[in-house]
């Protein structure tokens, strides 16, 4: 169960091709036809007319699990909305195993809420090591079974070339979330550079692109010779992170400081070669980098196999299985 369309294609595609019959609730509950075209369609992925025709309205069965899913499925993971798809209905599912897929998306309310039904038997898979950097002194701090990142195939994210001199960033509609998306430090990062934002609502934004498919926001990763990542609040990272990283796209990040969530909760600019609180120090490594093919390229060797290090599928099937098993 997952609120994300883009995760629930990583995750289906996954957990299929190490050998599960997966059905999941959201964009690819029909895989050969998913409700949503940011990814595409999974045709190797077994389809269930029999379970899709019990959740018609999808957001109502994630609330009240069909007793017929329940009965056909082993394991339960969800990624967001615990309070509504978990805890309301705990006592429905508990004689199943039922894991907790952390997203980013966790707060310490959340975390007291789970605690005691991880004391119940539930399984947290955590996305970030820095969730427990910054739960756990609170002490609002549900726990961990697993630490296991999010899983891409690298061959789908590769064969960076850089030929466009401008500054990349895929937004989560950057132009009306302002600050929980890093706009202001976007903006002095990226101010008097040639700024080619994708994504929605970026065509509201200075050399905005809009919204991509699939084939030309790869296409627009592997041309792009640099990409500012402003941060998305809560998450520690993002997808749209691992997919430049992996890409090869020479990133600079906004610092754990400048970002609107905590300090300790921040993890992206671990994972890249640069960051900077300072906007300014930020705008002039991206000149660097546009005026400086070479070095742009040594950048991308350096990342990519660092992102493929942490991100690799392979690697993240394995520990998924320790789980699972």
């Amino acid at each position: 169960m997952l609120a994300h369309s883009i995760a629930e294609f990583d995750d289906v595609r996954m957990l299929t091709d190490m050998g599960h019959d997966v059905f999941s609730i959201g964009a690819y509950t029909n895989p050969r036809r998913p409700g949503d075209d940011k990814r595409p369609a999974l045709p190797g992925v077994r389809h269930h007319p029999e379970l899709e025709a019990l959740v018609p309205d999808q957001m109502a069965a994630k609330e009240h699990l069909p007793a017929e899913l329940i009965e056909w499925a082993d394991v339960i993971i969800c990624h967001h909305y615990l309070r509504e798809w978990i805890f309301k209905q705990w006592g429905r599912i508990r004689h199943k195993r039922v894991i907790w897929r952390t997203c980013g998306q966790s707060d310490p309310p959340l975390e007291d809420l789970m605690a005691p039904l991880r004391r119940d038997g539930l399984t947290i898979v955590r996305y970030s090591p820095a969730e427990e950097r910054f739960f756990k002194p609170t002490g609002h701090w549900a726990g961990a079974d697993a630490v296991i990142r999010f899983g891409k195939y690298p061959e789908d994210w590769d064969g960076w070339m850089g030929t466009g001199t401008w500054v990349a960033n895929i937004t989560q509609n950057m132009a009306d979330r302002g600050e929980w998306c890093g706009l202001g430090w976007y903006k002095e990062a990226t101010h008097e550079l040639r700024a080619r934002p994708a994504g929605p609502g970026s065509e509201r934004l200075p050399g905005g692109r809009g919204t991509l498919d699939y084939a030309d926001m790869r296409r627009y990763l592997r041309q792009s010779r640099a990409y500012a990542y402003t941060g998305t609040m809560p998450a520690s990272y993002t997808l749209g992170l691992i997919e430049a990283l992996m890409t090869g796209v020479p990133v600079v990040s906004i610092g754990p400081a400048a970002w609107m969530g905590p300090d300790s909760l921040f993890e992206a600019h671990e994972l890249c070669e640069f960051w900077a609180d300072d906007p300014a120090k930020a705008n002039a490594r991206l000149r660097d980098l546009l005026g400086d093919y070479d070095y742009a390229l040594s950048v991308s060797d350096r990342q990519r196999r660092r992102a493929v290090e942490l991100f690799d599928v392979e690697p993240i099937k394995a520990q998924w299985a320790a789980v699972l098993a």
